[in-house]
């Protein structure tokens, strides 16, 4: 790969969306409230890897399973889920998440994992300074509402998502959010990185990022769990799958 580089925002790094979980997959099974929560943070987390696989695989290779994109990307419009499922429209939304997850947790390998859990990080920090902007936070959720209501006008309750949305999405990444300092640094393939259509997947995946990221803060997540609930955190993301 060439290191082509794009930079679309920072360096270090709403309650839970509002459509069914899959009833055979977690909810089933009687839970405890601390396994409930540690089963929330999970799913978010996964949301955030998710995204982070998504945008590796989009400037390396400019290609993405469309299905995993939707679900990412729907989850950026979902603003007051009834649990932290509803955001990705049940398991199978964030399946290829929590498979990555559980990689990264049990198998960890720098050349295959280690841009993922970079920008993964990189979308941490970017989180992190944006709480402490509220004005660009407010301004960030009524443009979004914005786009979900043209995009619902276009195409009713439909979970697809269409070129026009992810295009609104990255470009309100590009005027918003991508000169926040430190940039997050894209790598990847030249050609890929040079793609407008490319470029406005990967701004709304980062997006899609900051929606888990959020989410993930919301339902008790925090760095610390990442060094030292990785056994926890590994028993829920094989319940969950």
């Amino acid at each position: 790969m060439i290191g082509a580089i794009i930079y679309l925002s920072s360096d270090d790094g709403s309650k839970p969306g509002s459509r069914s979980s899959d009833p055979e997959k977690t909810h089933d099974r009687a839970q405890t409230g601390s396994t409930r929560g540690n089963d929330d943070r999970v799913l978010a987390l996964a949301g955030l890897v998710q995204a982070a696989s998504l945008i590796s695989s989009a400037s390396s290779s400019g290609l993405v399973s469309q299905d995993t994109l939707e679900s990412s990307i729907n989850s950026i419009f979902i603003q007051n889920p009834g649990s932290t499922l509803d955001v990705f429209g049940g398991v199978t939304g964030v399946r290829k998440g929590l498979l990555m997850l559980r990689e990264l947790l049990t198998n960890f390998d720098v050349a295959q994992h280690g841009r993922i859990m970079q920008y993964a990080l990189a979308v941490m920090g970017l989180e992190r300074r944006l709480v402490t902007s509220p004005a660009i936070m407010r301004q960030l959720g009524a443009e979004i509402a914005n786009i979900d209501e043209q995009r619902m006008l276009r195409q009713g309750d439909s979970r697809v998502i269409d070129d026009v949305s992810v295009q609104q999405l990255g470009i309100l990444y590009e005027s918003l959010i991508s000169e926040i300092q430190p940039q997050i640094r894209i790598n990847g393939n030249r050609q890929h990185l040079q793609d407008r259509t490319n470029i406005e997947r990967i701004r709304a995946l980062l997006l899609a990022g900051l929606r888990a990221c959020v989410l993930w803060r919301q339902v008790g997540g925090n760095k610390w769990q990442l060094a030292f609930n990785r056994r926890s955190m590994t028993r829920s993301v094989e319940a969950l799958l």
